[in-house]
């Protein structure tokens, strides 16, 4: 994928997301600090100069790898407006279990982040939280009151809790995974969804 003879010339953006998929690699593969620029510019066939002109640094480059994973799951886990409201709590599950057992490394920081993860990571979860939660407070119709929200936020830690035992628990079957989540729903908010 490099630009060497004979290999057609990539444009900006693909090099842009080229050096993302191969920085994304390294930052499940090494963490954060175990990341180096130096490494993704080699496996990409650049130098470190020209990675350092689509981002600025480091921290740049490994917050633009966490925000296209965090845009990746807010896209999985929108809700179709022509599902019903279970159809779109368990969807939502479904690609959110997916991609926990997907990402690794650094990647898995956006999932359930820790007290010396980067700040990046806090505001990115901190985003996706409020997003998830106005998602679901809408699809069930649930009115914006404290409670409701407290409920919600309560629920996807549920959720990431179920995502981690299902990585671990080979003995935990998706539809069980599922199920623990809708019932929990059910019972936080008092909503009888179908």
């Amino acid at each position: 994928m490099s630009n060497t003879s004979g290999a057609r010339r990539l444009t900006p953006d693909e090099r842009r997301e080229q050096i993302l998929v191969v920085a994304s690699a390294h930052l499940e593969r090494h963490g954060y600090d175990g990341a180096s620029i130096g490494a993704i510019a080699g496996e990409v066939g650049v130098t470190r100069a020209l990675v350092h002109h689509y981002f600025p640094g480091k921290s740049a480059l490994l917050e633009a790898v966490l925000r296209r994973e965090s845009d990746a799951l807010l896209r999985a886990t929108a809700p179709d407006p022509a599902a019903t409201p279970r159809q779109n709590v368990e969807r939502a599950v479904d690609a959110y279990l997916d991609h926990f057992a997907a990402a690794a490394g650094g990647l898995r920081d956006l999932y359930r982040p820790h007290a010396t993860s980067p700040a990046v990571v806090w505001e990115l979860t901190t985003e996706n939280h409020g997003l998830q939660v106005q998602r679901v407070r809408e699809a069930l119709a649930l009115a914006d009151s404290a409670r409701t929200r407290v409920a919600i936020g309560a629920w996807l830690a549920f959720v990431e809790q179920v995502a981690r035992h299902a990585v671990d628990e080979p003995d935990l079957s998706r539809r069980d995974a599922l199920d623990l989540c809708t019932d929990a729903l059910r019972t936080a908010t008092g909503h009888p969804f179908p």
